[in-house]
């Protein structure tokens, strides 16, 4: 038996109320995770995440980035995360955050820039996805001459076979990759093959 159309209106009502609640309750879970990140209760975040009480996926995200260490790996990641939220807050800690990384290395009037000009901001997070690409870590060494020896050695059953240097820890290393892909599933594909075919293993980088 159907609902009437008293019924379908107290329904529809019903409806409208529950989610004008719903939407406050996000509103307010976002303002206190704002609040947790301005004020520098980092380790606060890392615990909601730990138990699950982050309920919004891009804020989820945006904590879990705070405790990588390579800033260059997950600048990607930040500007992913402003380009998918609607959340204006979530945008504003973003913002903050790359605003920082671009500070700490003394481009002073690049992070003013990112935080007041909305032109250079998105001229720079376009230029910066551009350069995104995701391959297969075939090995990381300590010395170049360790790397190109396993880049030859890779060269005489793989293409696109590069050497890239990177800081972990304060040390150099040198990173084999093979292929370069623009999205995380196509290197994944390739990693597989990689497996399958040839035996060997590695790991998905983006550089």
């Amino acid at each position: 038996m159907g609902m009437s159309t008293m019924q379908k209106h107290r329904f529809i009502q019903y409806l409208i109320v529950a989610l004008f609640f719903l939407v406050q309750v996000l509103h307010a879970q976002s303002e206190y995770w704002y609040r947790l990140y301005v004020d520098q209760e980092i380790l606060q975040l890392k615990q909601l995440l730990d138990k699950n009480e982050i309920s919004d996926a891009q804020w989820r995200q945006f904590v879990e980035v705070l405790f990588q260490e390579e800033m260059e790996d997950v600048l990607p990641a930040y500007m992913r995360i402003y380009e998918n939220t609607t959340d204006p807050l979530l945008k504003k800690a973003v913002l903050d955050r790359i605003s920082q990384y671009y500070y700490a290395r003394g481009f002073y009037d690049t992070a003013n820039r990112i935080l007041d000009d909305d032109q250079f901001r998105n001229q720079l997070f376009y230029i910066n996805k551009e350069k995104i690409h995701f391959g297969v870590q075939l090995g990381a060494f300590s010395t170049y001459q360790n790397a190109l020896n396993a880049k030859n050695k890779f060269e005489r059953q793989l293409s696109q076979v590069q050497i890239l240097t990177k800081q972990k820890n304060g040390k150099k290393l040198y990173i084999v990759i093979s292929g370069s892909y623009s999205d995380k599933q196509s290197a994944d594909r390739y990693r597989q093959k990689l497996k399958r075919d040839l035996g060997i293993k590695g790991i998905i980088v983006q550089y």
